[in-house]
């Protein structure tokens, strides 16, 4: 079944033209990566997909449906770049998760046993029981992306978008953290659409690859994506990706078992 299918889609802001002739699908439970240089419309093309900015033309289906009824269904969990919650305000973890149901619950409506005990498997799943109670602010900034991402699967969604969610990361913390990426998309059957500055390292990863400037340059196998063509097409050919022979090898194993 097809989790996202986009048609010959333009976006326009205040008239200058963001994105042009966007066509992609992408099936139920894959982990579609997306990369590019700043400024390319990575972020306005997840804003698009989950129906905070109106495309200019085209059309985007979600799972068969346009994006303000798959909102109404509750399909998307969504984690944007900027966190909006102040890192000394005294909300504990488990606080931080159950604020993404406070617009089901609706005004002066408290969380039920049903919706802490939620919380708490959410957090389970993203490694972080036992910390439950702590201070959100107190948390390391890996912790912090764990909890804010068992806040955006409380509704049980089925597509989790991401806007870089690893910046701010160090690099082993990284990998740490793409690791459990995968391990959701697995045990969930959660399709995972992530848009990323590092297209070294999430190539390892991801099922799938959409490389993106203006418009698709590039949309299939990972390792597609790290042809030179492809790389100058992205980035202007006086740019040099630096790769890891010890990473292209890892890469080409990962996605070897994937197969099998």
């Amino acid at each position: 079944m097809k989790a996202v299918e986009i048609k010959n889609l333009d976006v326009s802001i205040n008239s200058k033209e963001i994105l042009k002739n966007i066509n992609l699908e992408l099936g139920e439970g894959k982990f579609l990566g997306i990369v590019g240089p700043n400024g390319s419309g990575k972020t306005t093309l997840l804003r698009t997909i989950i129906g905070i900015i109106k495309p200019t033309s085209g059309s985007i289906k979600i799972f068969g449906s346009i994006p303000f009824d798959a909102i109404q269904k509750g399909m998307f969990g969504y984690l944007p770049q900027s966190q909006k919650i102040e890192l000394n305000f005294p909300a504990r973890a488990i606080d931080v998760v159950l604020m993404g149901i406070y617009s089901r619950l609706g005004t002066f409506k408290w969380p039920s046993k049903k919706d802490i005990d939620r919380a708490k498997e959410m957090l389970s799943i993203m490694d972080m029981s036992g910390l439950e109670n702590e201070p959100f602010g107190d948390l390391s900034g890996g912790q912090q992306q764990r909890v804010s991402i068992a806040r955006a699967l409380i509704n049980n969604p089925r597509i989790l978008i991401l806007d870089e969610p690893s910046t701010g990361i160090d690099v082993v913390g990284q990998e740490d953290f793409y690791h459990l990426l995968k391990g959701l998309q697995k045990k969930l059957n959660l399709t995972i659409i992530m848009v990323s500055h590092d297209i070294g390292t999430v190539t390892s990863y991801v099922d799938e690859i959409a490389c993106l400037n203006k418009t698709l340059h590039y949309h299939g196998s990972p390792l597609g994506a790290l042809n030179d063509a492809v790389i100058k097409q992205l980035y202007g050919k006086h740019v040099d990706i630096m790769m890891h022979t010890d990473l292209c090898e890892k890469c080409k194993r990962l996605h070897s078992e994937q197969k099998d």
